[in-house]
């Protein structure tokens, strides 16, 4: 198979020595990566510049740094290629630095802003960013493959089955994925990873207790001959 691949978190610009970032480390993607090229799948690994890299010389990787930049990598690997899955674990912006307002002045936020003196109180404003997931299976059509499989994560902490649901049923609704990750940050520590695989109809397909068998699942789901699209 033909498998793309996001990782790592994204930066994002107050102005241009100050960002705004998340605690991922890429470390799931990179493990990925290593393990389905290693299983004979080719493997483009769209990555943060300061994520975990994978250690598979034969994984092609594109780095990014904010979600802008993540956006533009992805569209252009699936709108110029036929992949047969998308496996977007990337911990995207939810929101992102809009306008910085400082001294009584307003300036736009962003790399290019100037840096702003410290010592005075700053307000800075920030804006809904584009749902990255709900793009996926419009750009793998465009690249030539409508039935790509499009695999996404939701991470919550410490959170109920009743939150977990619902953060769930939502990401399913709005992206159209075929199978979500879930995994819970409370649980996750140097020596476990534990995931729950979730189909569509909200029920578990898999669960395991590290990345390396997320690999493994994760590619008997993919490689299914009997796989259908939802509609």
């Amino acid at each position: 198979m033909k498998i793309l691949i996001t990782g790592g978190g994204c930066r994002e610009y107050i102005d241009s020595v100050r960002v705004v970032t998340n605690s991922s480390s890429g470390r799931t993607s990179a493990v990925l990566a290593d393990e389905l090229c290693s299983k004979g799948n080719e493997v483009v690994l769209v990555t943060a510049k300061s994520a975990i890299k994978p250690q598979n010389k034969n994984v092609k990787v594109v780095l990014f740094e904010t979600g802008e930049e993540l956006t533009l990598s992805i569209k252009a690997e699936l709108t110029s290629t036929a992949f047969d899955a998308v496996i977007h674990a990337a911990a995207v912006s939810d929101f992102v630095p809009e306008s910085i307002t400082i001294s009584g002045k307003t300036v736009k936020a962003g790399k290019n802003a100037p840096k702003l003196h410290s010592g005075s109180e700053m307000t800075v404003t920030f804006k809904a960013s584009p749902k990255i997931a709900d793009s996926l299976h419009e750009w793998s059509e465009k690249g030539g493959n409508a039935r790509a499989k499009v695999v996404c994560f939701k991470l919550l902490n410490n959170a109920d089955e009743a939150a977990k649901d619902k953060a769930v049923t939502s990401l399913f609704s709005h992206s159209k994925a075929d199978f979500v990750v879930y995994n819970d940050l409370s649980q996750i520590t140097e020596k476990s990873h534990p995931f729950v695989i979730l189909n569509v109809d909200g029920e578990v397909v898999a669960e395991g207790k590290s990345n390396v068998e997320l690999a493994d699942v994760l590619q008997k789901i993919l490689s299914r001959g009997d796989f259908c699209v939802r509609n």
